[in-house]
């Protein structure tokens, strides 16, 4: 780092010949031109608006304060100041960057009926189902690799152990470095879920009055959140294949719940199905990829013991329950 040489005074020669020397090995070991390339910015440091005023406050303090001490105190003082600053800077470096070169962000939205998919500018893949929104920016930038989700996605994301991938889906923060899993957050459902088909995942998730507790997941491992509840449950064994099957066109269903089942098919085929409140309860197994929204609605009314009654393009299933 080149030097930068304070104003001599024949006065005190030797006092300033001492501070220009501290304060110089002080810049030379910092070397702030290697902070800020390495943070990415290239906003200029001004050293010679730093040194002046640094010049400014010594020159004042000797006129005041002609003694030795006073003037090395208040050398002291501003070198202190200043590497508590600089400090402080490079430790908000990527905020401070934020507010001067903000990244564009970027939404992709897959509508009823459809599903959409975008590769990350880190090399993430993900897919986005019917009625969901993906928030994210056009590069990453720091530490932290963040994106925002509501509804249902698959991410296959790509390794980086120095930089954590974060999905915030409301006030649940699922992170991990590199794994792939599958996301259901949708605003209209009680429950945010998370299963993993590879890796391993951090589900950050409120348990009330500011608290928070992170469930860790492995392969074939659910965690299920309770919006209402505020309630966690833990499941293993579960076929991730299955629940994440949708991105290829699937539409199957494994011992799911009623209410969640007709809400995937309202997103899916763009309709409305309701139930009767006895029929919350029904558990549904089937596949029905490929099969004709009318024969969906013969089977499940078959199944929950009941009858689908039609008016214009919207449902209503009645039935004794299950």
């Amino acid at each position: 780092m080149a030097k930068f040489p304070f104003r001599k005074k024949h006065s005190g020669a030797n006092d300033r010949h001492l501070q220009e020397e501290l304060v110089n090995k002080y810049f030379d070991e910092l070397d702030l031109r290697s902070v800020q390339n390495e943070a990415g910015d290239e906003v200029e440091f001004n050293a010679d608006g730093v040194y002046s005023r640094i010049n400014a406050a010594l020159d004042n303090a000797e006129k005041k304060n002609p003694g030795k001490s006073k003037t090395w105190m208040v050398a002291a003082s501003l070198l202190a100041g200043l590497c508590i600053s600089v400090t402080a800077a490079y430790h908000y470096r990527y905020a401070l960057l934020d507010r001067l070169d903000p990244i564009a962000s970027k939404q992709l939205v897959a509508a009823n009926g459809q599903t959409v998919n975008v590769t990350l500018a880190d090399g993430t893949k993900i897919w986005l189902n019917a009625g969901s929104k993906l928030t994210y920016p056009e590069t990453f930038r720091g530490e932290k690799r963040e994106i925002r989700l509501e509804g249902e996605a698959f991410l296959d994301v790509a390794h980086d152990p120095a930089k954590a991938f974060i999905i915030h889906t409301g006030k649940v923060r699922t992170q991990v470095l590199g794994t792939s899993f599958n996301i259901k957050a949708y605003a209209n459902e009680s429950f945010i879920k998370v299963d993993v088909l590879s890796g391993k995942v951090g589900v950050v998730t409120p348990a009330g009055k500011a608290k928070s507790t992170t469930t860790f997941l492995t392969p074939a491992e659910e965690v299920v959140f309770d919006k209402n509840k505020l309630s966690v449950t833990k499941n293993a064994q579960v076929d991730v294949n299955a629940l994440s099957s949708w991105k290829d066109g699937e539409l199957v269903f494994k011992n799911a719940a009623l209410p969640e089942v007709l809400n995937t098919i309202n997103r899916h085929f763009n309709v409305t199905v309701k139930a009767d409140v006895n029929l919350a309860r029904c558990s549904i197994t089937a596949n029905f990829t490929n099969v004709s929204l009318e024969n969906i609605m013969k089977i499940i009314s078959k199944l929950v013991k009941g009858k689908a009654m039609q008016k214009g393009s919207a449902y209503q299933l009645k039935g004794r329950g299950c």
